[in-house]
């Protein structure tokens, strides 16, 4: 993943002084960023496709711990092959109260400095019939049971590429947790 390509998504989508925020991170704070993933995986329940959800809801989490983390979308291709294909970003609210109730179908996750993190891989390998391309790479490489994973773009077993396209801003993600909020209140109604 080259950084040149990471920082022109992330000045494009956020802004100069989101990316000089994002640079300037230098602490990574590894036993913070695990507390941290842990509590945003206990609070979102478990299923598959809710990659975006996860990614913001931790770096909302991060961010209040000031980690300047950033939520990436693209694509995810195991063995040269798309896992998930992003083709564009999300869609946008138009005004305030919207929802926006729109299929999507890249990949999110999460970089904290040069790290790639990703809360949401697991759980989607895990709960998808078996078997799939992403299933069978995650159980051969990573083993079951697990739930997140944090390393530099090097450290990928072979085969696993994360490609950026975009960034989300601080609206799409504020949107995001609303969504997440609303589907809680849903769930404990019922």
């Amino acid at each position: 993943m080259p950084a040149t390509l990471l920082r022109d998504i992330i000045i494009r989508d956020r802004g100069q002084n989101a990316y000089a925020d994002y640079v300037s991170y230098q602490a990574n704070d590894l036993k913070l960023i695990a507390e941290t993933a842990t509590r945003t995986l206990a609070s979102i329940p478990r299923a598959a496709g809710h990659c975006v959800m996860i990614s913001a809801g931790f770096v909302a989490a991060l961010r209040a711990s000031d980690v300047p983390a950033v939520v990436i979308l693209g694509d995810l291709l195991i063995d040269g092959k798309h896992v998930f294909r992003c083709y564009d970003n999300l869609p946008r609210p138009t005004h305030d109260d919207e929802i926006v109730d729109t299929t999507w179908d890249g990949h999110a996750w999460v970089m904290i400095g040069e790290s790639i993190c990703d809360l949401s891989i697991f759980r989607t390998a895990y709960v998808l019939a078996q078997p799939n391309r992403l299933s069978d790479y995650i159980l051969k490489y990573f083993g079951a049971g697990k739930g997140a994973f944090m390393c530099y773009p090097n450290q990928l077993p072979p085969g696993m590429e994360f490609v950026p396209k975009f960034a989300l801003t601080d609206d799409q993600i504020y949107g995001l947790l609303e969504g997440l909020s609303h589907q809680a209140r849903a769930l404990q109604q019922q």
